[in-house]
């Protein structure tokens, strides 16, 4: 199923139609049949596994606050699941932005199952009935392409659920939004415009050419993935909810650390919460927080030796800021305005060319093949 179609237009259109007719007793229970109704249609296979993982997260975790061996019991089996389709999904070469090979929705409603048996454990969400948690895992704006939404939050807009003019105007724009970054930024500015003349304006195996197909999968990327959440965004807000924020400008910050601030923020919260967090507990290092957390969101996106590496440079790229950061303020200030935002941007400019480095070597097929890109970066400039 294409989220980028006129098929989804007319579902979002359809199921924000009935949903505002309908009686408010029958809201929710349509958006639950919307969802099924939409899975068992376009990938039935998501909807047998989401249903068993709802059934097994609430009767594990529910009546009293459930002890950690009751929550391991829950979590357990869902990462595993989780983890034997990106093992899967890696030896049929699937890549960042297409999924076809891992059920619809998969990776993001595994975490959300994860983050609902922790948060029962940690007394944070009391005991409720089936039918709030069936809602929040079975919301179908983001059950697909994320955001990793909260529980809470989810709650709270139920609980004080009306309709709201003004954000339903504000879910219209941001679904306009996203048809624009994917379709138009992302498919036709950036894959198909960009690459038909960086293709012609370079040497092939040159250092140029990967220069530029470095810019072209980092932009591609960012418009492709922010536009996706725009769309869950957006549909959320026509339905009187509003789910977190995921992207806000990444590619504009000073270093690595604000970068994941504000890339896929859903899941870099996520995994803050429940890696970095845990970890730094355990060890007392913020090193050692950082390169789990870093590790834990490149195998969420592939369990494959090219991701380990991926995460373990943005790790490591985290360490050495955290390390370098309390030399920085140690250094003689730019009094100049002119100064200050010259500095401003060149710190921008490198933080922007690691992350877009790392999103290229990731692309390699393996080991050798990131060996070789680096070789090229070296000695294929002339």
């Amino acid at each position: 199923m294409d989220l980028i179609s006129f098929t989804w237009l007319v579902w979002i259109g359809a199921t924000t139609l009935l949903f505002w007719i309908l009686p408010a007793k029958l809201r929710f229970g349509w958006l639950l049949a919307v969802t099924c109704l939409f899975l068992l249609t376009f990938e039935p296979t998501s909807l047998g596994l989401l249903a068993v993982l709802t059934g097994t997260t609430y009767f594990l975790t529910k009546g009293p606050r459930p002890d950690g061996k009751r929550v391991a019991l829950a979590i357990v089996p869902v990462a595993a699941l989780l983890f034997g389709y990106k093992i899967f999904s890696a030896s049929q070469g699937d890549d960042l932005v297409t999924t076809g090979v891992i059920p619809l929705g998969l990776s993001y409603y595994t975490l959300r199952c994860i983050h609902y048996a922790m948060e029962r454990y940690k007394g944070a969400i009391r005991d409720l009935g089936p039918w709030d948690l069936l809602g929040y895992l079975f919301f179908i704006p983001t059950i697909f392409i994320g955001p990793i939404h909260r529980f809470p939050e989810w709650r709270r807009d139920k609980s004080r659920h009306r309709w709201d003019s003004e954000m339903f105007s504000e879910g219209l724009e941001r679904i306009l939004h996203g048809y624009v970054k994917v379709a138009f930024f992302g498919n036709f500015l950036v894959s198909d415009q960009f690459a038909s003349w960086s293709e012609d304006a370079t040497t092939p195996g040159s250092a140029q050419e990967l220069y530029l197909e470095m810019i072209r999968i980092g932009l591609n990327l960012w418009f492709q993935f922010s536009g996706f959440s725009d769309l869950a965004i957006g549909f959320a807000r026509l339905l009187g909810f509003r789910v977190m924020e995921n992207f806000n400008w990444p590619f504009f910050q000073r270093n690595i650390s604000d970068f994941w601030a504000n890339w896929h923020i859903s899941l870099t919260s996520w995994s803050r919460e429940y890696v970095f967090n845990p970890t730094i507990a355990v060890t007392r290092s913020p090193a050692a927080g950082a390169l789990a957390s870093l590790i834990a969101i490149a195998l969420w996106h592939e369990v494959s030796v090219r991701y380990l590496v991926w995460g373990l440079y943005h790790g490591l790229g985290i360490v050495v800021w955290q390390k370098c950061r309390p030399l920085w303020g140690k250094l003689p200030q730019v009094a100049n305005r002119f100064g200050q935002h010259a500095l401003h941007g060149l710190s921008v400019l490198v933080t922007a060319h690691f992350v877009l480095l790392g999103f290229l070597l990731v692309r390699q097929e393996g080991f050798g093949e990131i060996i070789d890109a680096l070789q090229i970066f070296g000695t294929g400039w002339t």
